[in-house]
């Protein structure tokens, strides 16, 4: 077709210049879509007038006077298009955000909009008849237009890149949103007072909310640092609350919600994945990715940590800041020490490798799916939705294949795959509402919209294979259901393999590309299709000793015709997890159920190998995504799996000591005491040590008879936690080298994320000890301020006529300015004024330049040592000078590196320090007043 032919197929139907011109935005510029759409309109009324049979709706020519033919066009109608949004209600939206504006102060805007179904519909309707190339967006006309109307009303600037508040327009619901950027400010400050914190210091055991430790208040100390500074700017910008402003080893393995990466890895494409994250109300959930930092260890003199779990050997590496999720809450890892609870989270996924690219489905490929199943008009239009998607070509190096393998797998499970005589189509999903609610998450990644609706309750009357009958209740459809009717989705699910119609009565073939494709490909596919058929982890009721599990199950049904189809469907699954090494049994055949037509079923039953090694397998390498309670359940056992086989290699290592001795000619008893490991009973060595034992194997060495029953275990392992997470006990930290780490920051309001399994947060530091006299830099974050200019000098002298915290230089910046001081470590000078038991010798005083010439070691202080790791550090003193203010007091005045305790430098802590003032003058401390007067930063 032509272009005026188009047109004039448009033009059968009321439509308003916008709408119009729209189908044609993407031909000539320097237009409006309004101005094509009258162009185009007294173009076709130029050819009616001269005499053309032109069949259209006259009510489109309303308006237009013609000279050669008599036509008098009707008032218009609605536009079929926008329902007169464009000509009638564009400018009402456009005044009512500017009411929602008001109060908000800002200089720049962005609009952004969700378009109503209808609309999408109506343009799809019209663009299968009229195969129109050359659209626009409607959000892109919606937004663009918009935004002139509010700029000519507010006389603000639209900015697409760093607007001060971003409007979004739901069509839908005709609610308006409005999200503001927040303010930082930077500035330097003293604290003249001892005794407050820099930050707000919540109390750990009630999370802010009142308890006896903080005597109901919510927090540990009265005022901060930044509460002093908070509550001025707070008030001048209207703002809801600030944020003043750590880091885990760069080959950290982060959990995302298909794979895990190391952290360094995300670095080029963080923006692209979304991480794992937790919070006490939400549980385990999805984030975006907003920040990613990485930083030099060596450069910035940055020193790292290794924890070591008891239970399972878990490890992780981190600087002393970062802070981990503890029974107290979120602590820093210099306050975590041997025997405290980390909660991690027993999941292991593979890691994400870039496979090499490959194209799965083509454009040619849609083409025919289209030709087979759905109109051909509709052809273009769905090509051009999943090239917009970025869903075609469909390769392997699409950062979303892991979701849609995922979502086709549940429909060879608990979805349906319909068509219907007039060539209709459509998704049913059917589940519990948190897991359909998690597929629906998936699909608007994708870029699809759906519709979850909760399920009326149904009694179905079920007959079974011997005809018996009995009435169920709402048996495999649960209570929820979710529908999408996507035809772009339909034909791309459709030619990657998706089971049209009945399963159970039709032939149903795993798809060759899965049974051909990547590792990470397949473990997604088997992943999600087990979460819909295989069994929740079940305690075998039949051992005494309750440590074992049942044989899990996967089951298929299909009708006695189509039995071969089904066995083979189970042989494909049997050969995919065997490349898992997960070992299955023979498949069982069970008559099931006579249907109404009726045909008989066979349920066919795939049981797994219920050893713990297969189990161990099985529950690291698949993650039941759309199964939330079965996947928690098999969290918990793949946990539990891991400290039965902990505790067994253990044991199996003591022994092979114990038959090294054992040849040696040591007794059972002298070996027993030798080894002497509470994982061992002399009762077990002398029956592994026997004579008569025959076995003498490796495999017949079990758990201890004392090792915690499964259910005993759940209850104590989870108190306080939920889908999944368990707590582990740290056995040991030590200081360990690492070139780079890594930190990145999500959008949920959690702040955590999940790394080598632990629960980890960032933190920030304290400085309670001392008054700070020197400037120390700082950038505080106001969040959605309500006013953006302020006078910070004002607010600067308010604050300093409190005498308790004194600030300078305050300015408005950005955020990159936080990560630059939170890494800068810097040389301090101290003013320590300190009182001594004995009269001062001078003539000792000259010892104290030894404090310059060698290294300081210093072990952890016994005042802080209850809450961080008792570990040595070496540290460097700069500088040292003193004068003698009477017989028995002394003034020195230190430059230290950063992390050098100043008190044990001067006390000697018990001679924890090495050397140390009071041991080199030979006087014992009896009071230290200790000021920082300078802190010597170089950039900030």
């Amino acid at each position: 077709m032509k272009v005026e032919e188009k047109a004039i197929e448009v033009l059968k139907q009321p439509m308003c210049d916008s709408c119009l011109g729209r189908q044609f935005g993407n031909l000539l510029s320097g237009f409006s879509n309004e101005q094509r759409g009258k162009i185009i309109r007294h173009y076709i009324a130029f050819l009616i007038d001269s005499g053309e049979k032109i069949d259209v709706d006259l009510s489109n020519f309303y308006g237009i006077k013609f000279r050669n033919v008599k036509i008098k066009p009707e008032k218009p109608k609605e536009c079929r298009l926008c329902k007169n949004f464009f000509p009638e209600k564009i400018d009402d939206v456009a005044e009512k955000i500017v009411e929602k504006l008001k109060g908000i102060e800002f200089s720049t805007f962005q609009i952004g909009s969700m378009v109503s179904n209808d609309l999408l519909k109506a343009e799809e309707e019209l663009w299968s008849k009229t195969d129109i190339e050359f659209v626009e967006s409607v959000k892109s006309e919606i937004n663009r237009e918009l935004g002139k109307r509010i700029e000519r009303l507010t006389k603000k600037r639209f900015d697409s890149k760093n607007p001060d508040v971003t409007v979004v327009v739901d069509l839908n619901t005709n609610k308006i949103r409005i999200e503001i950027r927040s303010l930082f400010v930077f500035g330097k400050y003293q604290k003249l007072v001892r005794g407050i914190p820099q930050a707000k210091w919540i109390c750990l055991k009630c999370g802010g909310k009142g308890c006896t430790r903080c005597k109901g208040v919510g927090k540990m100390y009265k005022t901060s640092v930044q509460e002093i500074i908070e509550k001025p700017l707070l008030k001048a910008t209207k703002s809801k609350k600030s944020k003043l402003s750590a880091c885990i080893a760069s080959n950290t393995s982060v959990l995302l919600d298909e794979c895990s990466l190391p952290i360094g890895k995300l670095e080029p494409s963080w923006k692209t994945h979304k991480v794992l994250t937790y919070g006490k109300k939400m549980g385990v959930s999805k984030s975006k990715i907003v920040d990613f930092i990485k930083l030099d260890t060596r450069r910035l003199d940055l020193k790292t940590y290794e924890i070591i779990t008891k239970e399972t050997g878990r490890r992780i590496v981190s600087t002393t800041d970062h802070q981990f999720f503890t029974p107290s809450g979120m602590k820093r890892l210099s306050e975590i020490k041997p025997d405290d609870k980390l909660a991690v989270y027993p999941l292991d996924l593979q890691r994400f490798e870039m496979p090499v690219e490959k194209t799965i489905v083509s454009e040619e490929d849609i083409v025919e799916t289209i030709e087979k199943y759905v109109p051909t008009s509709f052809r273009k239009r769905i090509i051009l939705d999943l090239k917009n998607k970025n869903l075609l070509p469909l390769k392997t190096t699409n950062l979303k294949l892991n979701m849609i393998v995922r979502i086709l797998a549940f429909l060879f499970g608990d979805g349906t795959v319909r068509l219907t005589k007039n060539r209709d189509v459509k998704f049913e999903f059917y589940g519990e509402k948190k897991d359909l609610n998690d597929i629906k998450s998936d699909l608007r990644s994708l870029g699809f919209r759906s519709i979850l609706r909760k399920c009326k309750s149904q009694q179905t009357i079920v007959t079974n294979y011997y005809g018996d009958k009995k009435i169920i209740h709402n048996v495999k459809d649960y209570n929820h259901r979710l529908y999408c009717s996507y035809k772009s989705l339909w034909i791309l699910l459709v030619t990657l393999g998706a089971p049209i119609g009945n399963k159970i009565i039709k032939e149903v073939e795993i798809p060759t590309w899965i049974m051909n494709a990547e590792r990470s490909i397949k473990q997604n596919f088997l992943g999600s299709l087990l979460g819909t058929e295989i069994d929740k982890p079940r305690l075998d009721k039949r051992k005494y000793n309750k440590k074992s599990f049942n044989t899990p199950r996967f089951s298929v049904n299909k009708t006695e015709e189509l039995l071969d189809n089904g066995i083979k469907f189970i042989k494909d699954i049997k050969k995919l997890l065997g490349e898992f090494g997960v070992k299955t049994l023979k498949t069982r055949l069970v008559p099931y159920a006579t249907r109404k037509d009726g045909h008989k079923t066979i349920k066919l039953v795939l049981d797994f190998f219920s050893n713990s090694e297969n189990l161990i397998k099985l529950y690291k390498n698949f993650v039941f995504v759309y199964a939330r309670e079965k996947d928690k359940s098999a969290r918990l056992a793949y946990e539990y799996l891991l400290m039965k086989k902990s505790v067994v290699d253990i044991r199996k290592k003591l022994y092979e000591i114990a038959l090294e001795l054992r040849g040696g000619g040591f007794t059972p008893m002298q070996i027993y005491r030798k080894i002497d490991s509470e994982l061992i009973k002399y009762k077990d060595l002398a029956m592994w040590l026997s004579p008569k034992n025959k076995y003498h194997e490796f495999k017949f060495i079990k758990v201890p008879n004392d090792f915690p029953d499964y259910d005993k275990w759940v209850k104590t392992a989870t108190k306080g936690l939920k889908d999944g997470l368990v707590w582990e006990t740290v056995e040991c930290v030590k200081k360990v080298d690492v070139p780079y780490v890594n930190d990145i920051k999500t959008e949920a309001s959690t702040h955590t994320f999940f790394a080598n399994g632990f629960l980890v947060s960032n933190s920030g530091r304290e400085d309670i000890d001392a008054r700070c006299l020197g400037w120390r830099p700082f950038v505080i974050e106001l969040i959605k301020p309500m006013k953006r200019k302020v006078d910070l000098k004002k607010i600067e002298k308010r604050i300093n006529k409190l005498k308790k915290v004194k600030l300078r230089g305050l300015k408005f910046t950005g955020k990159d300015l936080i990560l630059e001081i939170k890494t800068e470590r810097v040389d301090k000078t101290y003013l320590a004024t300190v009182d001594f038991k004995n009269q001062i010798e001078k003539s000792k005083l000259k010892e104290l330049k030894k404090l310059v010439k060698e290294p300081i070691l210093q072990k952890t202080p016994l005042r802080v040592v209850h809450r961080r790791a008792d570990k040595f550090r070496k540290r460097y003193v700069k500088s040292i000078s003193w004068k003698l203010l009477n017989k028995k007091r002394i003034q020195f005045k230190i430059r230290a590196e950063s992390g050098l305790y100043i008190k044990e430098l001067i006390n000697g802590d018990e001679g924890r320090t090495e050397p140390n003032i009071s041991e080199l003058i030979g006087n014992k401390v009896e009071k230290i007043s200790l000021d920082v007067i300078k802190i010597h930063t170089k950039g900030v």
